[in-house]
């Protein structure tokens, strides 16, 4: 009797197709490792993956993060809550000089403010380096000197001896501070513009000179009423109407500018008869005001 054949494949093809199917769904839902298979569950399923083959180790598992930029802009997902910013406290203002007005007063310096300071005057200047009690600084001061000569006139300054122009001494040295005074042998000139623009200059060149350095103007000392009465030139009248001008170029260059008159002037505004020599210069306990005046007018910081 002949054998009866079956259905195409049989037993053995339908065996075939399932074996391929179950290697589809693990080529695509599982993780091979090395012979076996670590199937990951299907989303919605509660079944755990198998465990790997024996013997062999699992390969590690990169995360990926979602990109929630991107899905909220396709409208996938809500977008995140913006960061609350914290309140920035608010800055505080710089505070601005007023060079207008005079140094105000201070704490009283330190004894060594003035070691780094050159003092540039004249006769009244070198009175107050040799009576005052001030220590350190240099003195470019000589009898008699002017602003116009501060550029080209050589001179033996009265207390260190040396021998040089103002300019050229200014040159060869950094300073920290700069303190000038000039204007009373000047009050004989008679010319206004002629002092205000030789002045005007002769500060230019100090601040390019001495970029660094604080410089302060000083007012012109006030004169006796005896001496402002009798003489031509040299008058209380004079030296306000000069001090207005130094204080004018000390807003006009930002530069400071130091009323140290007040100083030594009475209750008139004079200088007092008990506190000068011959009118015009001090005694030493005069000096001495003056310099306590400087001490306690400073500028700590440029």
């Amino acid at each position: 009797m002949a054998a009866r054949r079956g259905r195409p494949g049989g037993w053995n093809g339908m065996i075939a197709l399932l074996g391929a199917g179950v290697l589809c769904l693990t080529a695509v839902s599982g993780t091979v490792w090395g012979r076996g298979v670590q199937e990951t569950p299907l989303p919605g399923s509660s079944l755990p993956p198998s465990p790997p083959a024996v013997g062999q180790k699992p390969l590690p598992t990169a995360l990926v993060e979602p990109n929630l930029p991107l899905l909220a802009a396709a409208g996938l997902v809500d977008p995140p809550a913006p960061f609350p910013l914290m309140p920035e406290e608010p800055a505080e203002p710089l505070e601005v000089y007023d060079y207008t007005q005079p140094v105000p007063e201070s704490a009283p310096a330190p004894e060594d403010y003035f070691s780094d300071a050159a003092f540039v005057g004249d006769s009244r200047t070198d009175g107050l380096l040799l009576y005052s009690g001030i220590k350190g600084p240099t003195g470019l001061s000589y009898k008699g000197l002017t602003v116009l000569e501060l550029e080209d006139k050589r001179v033996k300054f009265t207390v260190s001896g040396v021998t040089d122009t103002v300019m050229g001494a200014l040159e060869k040295e950094r300073y920290g501070k700069v303190y000038i005074m000039l204007g009373v042998n000047e009050l004989g000139w008679n010319d206004d513009p002629l002092f205000y623009n030789t002045y005007v200059q002769a500060v230019r060149r100090v601040k390019e000179l001495q970029p660094d350095a604080v410089i302060y103007l000083q007012a012109i000392l006030p004169v006796t009423k005896e001496e402002s009465d009798s003489h031509p030139y040299f008058t209380n009248e004079n030296i306000l109407r000069y001090n207005g001008m130094i204080a004018q170029i000390a807003a006009e260059e930002q530069v400071y500018y130091l009323d140290v008159g007040a100083s030594v002037m009475g209750e008139d505004g004079t200088l007092p008869e008990e506190g000068s020599t011959d009118g015009i210069h001090l005694k030493r306990d005069y000096y001495k005001r003056w310099y306590e005046y400087l001490k306690n007018h400073v500028i700590l910081s440029k």
